[in-house]
């Protein structure tokens, strides 16, 4: 007997209520955070010696991969989406962040994701989700593993302010510095090759702090090692400084974004802040010395502040009073001004006088964050 149409049309009806129920099956397992672990390349080697087969592609296009799925079809990309715009002249160019939430959808055991720079869906198929891994099919016998997340955060560690501050590369990487203290109030310094360069203050809410701090905090701050580097040159660092009882409790610096994921992914959003805010100018006399590495010099030894612990430092001093007190110059702190010429602030770690200004931050900074213990010889490179 011949099948008939309406035999068709419920096989039909049982295949899509099958694939429709194992995408919803999908959509629940696939809720929470996920990282990416590796890549299983399952080719058969070629025959001939002299060649050797391309290596996987990433997944999505990045090294360091993580999503959040949420329930309403939002995911979080933790690598966060980019618009770069390039010209011939180099200090023309910028870099904006277009965020780390889009949208996606399971269909057809499908993972769809929706590219913010592109404006297209990227697609991977779901090979499985099974307990706290799931894989997906990049391309013919290649795979992608990710590994879901639990982080356990400590609710007691938290910060009065973060100071994060990226040095710029040989090129246009973008070269600023942020602050951000636990009741949202920020202090931005944009240097070169930002959307909006020049001295700046905004606010944002006690709640968007606690998220960049909860986001900080996943990535297991206070046993983080204080430098990352990578084996090559050219690149940009970024210093991350966490302040608590009003001294430095850590500094991190991370050259080539040789840091675990978790920091990485956290600091990216805080350095592409300054474009999702509303930024107020501070008026201000000539600043007291540039924002770059501030080293305390004392006879023949010297004690360097990271790029962030010196933004800290001159944060400070912006928030500190003028005085006619008087005080031993017992540091100074040399630098070249916009002509060419040698400059020199003096200090004793509390007053800092250059020129005929003096201002006092209430204070001794060297003192208080341990920094008058780390002087050292200077060499011929200092």
């Amino acid at each position: 007997m011949k099948p008939t149409p309406v035999l068709y049309l419920i096989l039909f009806f049982i295949l899509y209520s099958c694939q429709t129920n194992n995408d919803k099956k999908l959509q629940k397992d696939i809720l929470g955070e996920w990282i990416y672990i590796k890549t299983d390349d399952q080719r058969k080697p070629l025959t001939n010696n002299n060649h050797n087969i391309p290596p996987p592609p990433p997944p999505f296009g990045s090294h360091k991969e993580g999503y959040t799925f949420l329930e309403n079809n939002i995911t979080e990309y933790k690598s966060g989406y980019f618009k770069m715009i390039k010209t011939q002249e180099r200090e023309n160019r910028k870099t904006y962040f277009l965020g780390t939430e889009t949208k996606y959808k399971i269909e057809n055991d499908s993972l769809k994701i929706f590219d913010l720079e592109s404006k297209t869906w990227k697609n991977q198929k779901i090979e499985s989700i099974l307990g706290d891994t799931l894989t997906t099919k990049i391309d013919d016998s290649i795979f992608a593993k990710y590994a879901r997340t639990n982080y356990k955060i400590n609710p007691d560690e938290n910060y009065d302010q973060i100071i994060l501050s990226s040095s710029g590369c040989y090129g246009s990487c973008p070269v600023l510095n942020i602050s951000i203290d636990n009741n949202g109030n920020i202090i931005y310094f944009g240097q070169h090759y930002n959307t909006q360069n020049g001295f700046y203050k905004s606010h944002i809410t006690k709640s968007q702090y606690q998220k960049v701090q909860t986001n900080l905090k996943k990535a297991d701050i206070m046993n983080l090692k204080d430098n990352y580097e990578g084996s090559w040159t050219d690149d940009e660092t970024i210093t991350v400084t966490f302040v608590k009882n009003n001294k430095i409790a850590k500094s991190i610096s991370d050259y080539g974004r040789q840091s675990p994921a978790t920091f990485v992914w956290a600091y990216t959003p805080i350095r592409y802040l300054y474009q999702q805010i509303k930024l107020s100018p501070i008026k201000t006399e000539e600043l007291l010395f540039p924002i770059w590495r501030i080293s305390f010099k004392k006879g023949n030894q010297i004690c360097d502040l990271t790029k962030s612990e010196s933004y800290y430092l001159f944060t400070e001093i912006f928030k500190g009073k003028q005085t006619n007190d008087t005080f031993e110059y017992k540091y100074y702190i040399e630098f070249w001004n916009d002509e060419d010429r040698k400059e020199i602030v003096h200090t004793d770690g509390r007053y800092f006088k250059f020129k005929n200004k003096t201002i006092d931050i209430g204070y001794n900074f060297l003192t208080v964050n341990n920094f008058n213990t780390k002087f050292r010889l200077q060499d011929k490179y200092d």
